[in-house]
């Protein structure tokens, strides 16, 4: 009777967080990883699921959330494997707290409907549910409606995610979403996407200092200004996460339409394009 080895000893060959992690990304056959805008924000402008994990302090159960997208990336749309290997993909010390931590972060992503577990022979198999968090099954996105946008698996390969904290991670989906140049007023954050402007800020401070993101100013006309002119934030996604692509039914014709200013993306909007 073969044993399965649960320590191993010190002259044992052990996959690294790094070879564990490309085992997960090279199934899926993808290099980014893509989530419907209403995580963001729902159809009715209200503030999408994102806002809970904001709100509840969750980092690791957005990693682990967008990490099981990667690798849930063809049906039946649910990924089985150990709670201490999900551990080790994101470089967690190979240890039982740590194991009970990756499982308590799944009941909680249970809690928000944003997957489904089961056990699978005393391992975890989680699958997705849709992203509006709904409890409905998930079916692969075609680009209707409000669309997706694109994680590149950078966020995980350059360990990304390890160095961004929370309002980072949430900012960088929030930009991910926008077009390739864009506006972001933070005073318009909480009935956008249910953060704080504050949090926002930090996000954007944070993908600045990490050279993740470029800005500039532009100056714009505003007859009811002290001096007739605003000055308003210009933003861009560089580096690793430059121009991401941004999929939509909707043309550009269609963006003029349903915004007063062309210039300024208001909030995630059902008109962007790829440019």
């Amino acid at each position: 009777m073969i044993m399965e080895v649960s320590t191993p000893h010190d002259d044992m060959e052990v996959a690294t967080a790094d070879e564990t992690l490309a085992d997960l990304l090279d199934r899926s056959g993808r290099t980014s990883v893509p989530i419907r805008r209403l995580f963001l924000q729902l159809p009715d402008n209200q503030p999408g699921p994102m806002t809970q994990f904001v709100v509840g302090r969750r980092p690791l159960a957005l990693d682990l959330w967008l990490l099981v997208h990667a690798g849930a990336s063809s049906a039946p749309w649910d990924v089985r494997q150990a709670a201490m290997t999900w551990a080790r993909m994101l470089d967690m010390p190979q240890s039982t707290a740590s194991e009970t931590t990756i499982s308590r972060n799944w009941s909680w992503l249970e809690q928000q409907k944003l997957i489904r577990t089961e056990r699978d022979h005393r391992v975890r198999k989680v699958t997705l549910l849709m992203e509006d968090a709904s409890g409905d099954e998930f079916e692969r996105s075609t680009g209707q409606g409000r669309g997706f946008f694109k994680l590149p698996y950078a966020y995980f390969t350059e360990r990304i995610h390890q160095d961004l904290k929370l309002a980072g991670k949430a900012t960088l989906l929030i930009c991910l979403a926008q077009k390739p140049t864009f506006t972001l007023p933070t005073e318009r954050a909480s009935s956008w996407y249910g953060v704080s402007p504050d949090t926002l800020q930090r996000g954007l401070d944070e993908l600045r200092e990490r050279e993740l993101i470029k800005v500039w100013s532009r100056t714009k006309k505003a007859p009811r200004a002290r001096y007739g002119y605003t000055t308003e934030n210009h933003y861009a996604l560089q580096g690793l996460f430059a121009r991401a692509p941004i999929e939509t039914e909707a043309t550009v014709a269609s963006a003029l339409m349903t915004s007063d200013d062309p210039e300024i993306v208001l909030s995630i909007p059902s008109g962007s394009v790829e440019s």
